[in-house]
C-alpha cells in the first residue's frame, strides 16, 4: 500500500495527535513510497534496519523509535549517524508510536498484556500528564499470588523481579508497561491487589511490604512486545501486507 496512507491510518487509529509525546510519532525518516513489507519490533537499532533490509522490508515500524523531543536532531553523528545510514541505504521508512502505542485499548502494550494474563473489565488506569497509558483489571476468579507472579513471567517470557505485598490470592491489577513505577502510588489508592510495570525503584521494595500492593517489575522490553506485535498482526489482516516482527531481546 502507499507508505503515506498507512502513516495516515496509524495516526488516525492510535490518535497520535491527540497526545504530547516526548517521542516523535508518525513517520520519523522516508522511505521508498510503496509498502508491502513491514517490519515491526521494539527499538530502533541498527542491527534491526540490517536485518530488517536483509529480509526485504519497505518499512520499519517501532515503539521506540530514533526521533525525541528535547534531543539535538540536527548533529547526526555516531549511533544516530550510523542508524539513518542504514535507513537510507536501504531506502526503509521507519515508523514509530511511542505512548500512543501504550494507551491504545485494542492494540496497546498494557491493554495486550492484560487480556493475555487473563485479566477482564479493563478500565484506563495510569495517569500521567492527564493521560491514562495503562489499563486495570480483574480475573473472573481471584488466584493464588504465587501463581499471579509465575503467570507474568511466563506471559512476558522472563521472571518479573517480584517486591510481594500481601494480597492473597490476587483479584485486581493494574499495568502500564515500559518505565513507570510512579504509577504504583495510583495502584495503591484505587486499592488494587497487584501492580505490573517494565523497571523498578529503588523505594519500590518497602512501599509494597507496607502498602501491601505486590509490585512486578517485568521489563522494560518484556512489557513493551505487546503493542506492535499486536499491530503488526492486525495490519497483515486489514491490508494483506507481510509484516514479519524482529525479537532483539533485552533484559531491560
Amino acid at each position: 500500500m502507499d507508505r503515506d496512507q498507512l502513516v495516515a491510518y496509524l495516526d488516525d487509529l492510535l490518535e497520535a495527535e491527540e497526545i504530547h509525546d516526548v517521542g516523535i510519532n508518525g513517520l520519523q525518516v522516508e522511505g521508498r513510497a510503496t509498502v508491502e513489507r513491514l517490519a515491526t519490533a521494539v527499538s530502533a537499532s541498527s542491527k534491526l534496519f540490517e536485518e530488517a533490509a536483509q529480509w526485504g522490508a519497505d518499512a520499519v515500524l517501532v515503539h521506540h523509535g530514533l526521533l525525541w523531543r528535547g534531543e539535538d536532531p540536527c548533529r547526526l553523528v555516531g549511533s544516530l549517524r550510523k542508524r539513518i545510514r542504514v535507513l537510507l541505504e536501504h531506502d526503509l521508512s521507519l515508523l514509530a508510536y511511542h505512548l500512543p502505542l501504550d494507551r491504545h485499548p485494542e492494540y496497546g502494550n498494557a491493554a495486550v498484556l492484560a487480556r493475555q494474563l487473563g485479566l477482564e473489565q479493563l478500565e484506563p488506569f495510569g495517569t500521567f500528564g492527564g493521560v491514562t497509558l495503562g489499563f486495570a483489571g480483574l480475573f473472573p476468579s481471584p488466584i493464588p499470588a504465587e501463581e499471579f507472579f509465575h503467570r507474568v513471567g511466563e506471559v512476558c517470557g522472563q521472571q518479573p523481579l517480584v517486591f510481594p505485598g500481601d494480597a492473597d490470592p490476587v483479584a485486581s491489577v493494574g499495568i502500564v508497561t515500559g518505565g513507570a513505577p510512579t504509577a504504583y502510588d495510583e495502584a495503591v489508592a484505587a486499592g488494587l491487589d497487584a501492580f505490573v510495570t517494565g523497571e523498578a525503584r529503588e523505594w519500590v521494595l518497602h512501599r509494597a511490604a507496607e502498602d501491601g500492593v505486590h509490585f512486578l517489575a517485568a521489563g522494560h522490553y518484556a512489557t513493551e512486545r505487546f503493542g506492535v506485535r499486536s499491530l503488526g498482526d492486525f495490519l497483515a489482516r486489514r491490508f494483506d501486507l507481510e509484516v514479519r516482527f524482529f525479537e532483539l531481546p533485552n533484559p531491560v
